[in-house]
């Protein structure tokens, strides 16, 4: 059911839960209470829920159906692959580290139509995103407002480099776009073309990890008043010899 509405979200951006619950013939405010946990599925409800999404296939109606009878302080802890699966989500889309980032803010209320509409992100997703990173332990919820545990995500040894990919790509994406909207004063998009040596592609990679973090260090050292994100692209124009 979230993964469904935050699919909504990504491929129409102004979809509202109000709109996802008349898709539903549901109260949006069931749907909410619903969606956060906050309220348990009754049979009726999750049956309305299957014709709602238009679930066809048996196996996931089942489940959906038989979640109704699981009682919260008997739900098994998520396996090592779920997990891992969850991780590799997180890694590959850019909304997860920046609302980590964002609840670093001081004094910013970490509810969730704050965060949407800070980070000019539909509802959905952030819903979707604060329920998995919620699941790797990396924020709780106090008293209605979102807030960093202090663990630090540890990524199982089994997530896809595609993950990783997908999340480089979407960071470039933001990039491209960004040097299209901000102004000139608010962002800093330069490069430097050069013949090198390769051999010393190894330490030049440490340099730059080195940089990285001499830099977060930085900026992150006074008042934390905007997220932002650092690339840094180092990558071959040339082709290699053909033998």
């Amino acid at each position: 059911m979230k993964r469904t509405f935050a699919e909504r979200c990504r491929k129409n951006s102004s979809y509202s839960l109000r709109a996802f619950s008349r898709s539903l013939g549901m109260d949006s405010s069931t749907v909410s209470a619903i969606l956060k946990g906050k309220r348990p599925l009754t049979i009726k409800t999750a049956q309305k829920i299957v014709e709602g999404l238009n679930i066809t296939n048996p196996v996931e109606a089942q489940a959906l159906i038989m979640s109704t009878f699981v009682k919260e302080e008997n739900e098994a802890v998520p396996n090592y692959s779920e997990l891992a699966m969850e991780s590799a989500e997180a890694i590959s889309s850019w909304q997860h580290f920046a609302i980590l980032a964002l609840l670093e803010i001081k004094d910013f209320k970490g509810q969730e139509r704050n965060i949407s509409e800070r980070l000019n992100i539909p509802f959905g997703i952030v819903s979707e995103c604060l329920v998995r990173l919620e699941k790797l332990g990396l924020i709780e919820n106090k008293n209605g407002l979102w807030q960093l545990t202090g663990k630090n995500m540890a990524t199982p040894s089994q997530i896809p480099s595609a993950a990783l990919r997908e999340g480089h790509r979407q960071y470039i994406s933001k990039a491209l776009h960004s040097l299209e909207a901000d102004p000139v004063e608010a962002r800093d998009i330069s490069g430097i073309t050069m013949a090198i040596s390769k051999m010393r592609l190894p330490e030049a990679k440490v340099m730059i990890q080195d940089f990285r973090r001499r830099l977060s260090t930085y900026l992150e050292d006074g008042k934390r008043d905007a997220v932002y994100r650092l690339n840094i692209q180092l990558f071959p124009l040339s082709q290699e010899k053909k033998s």
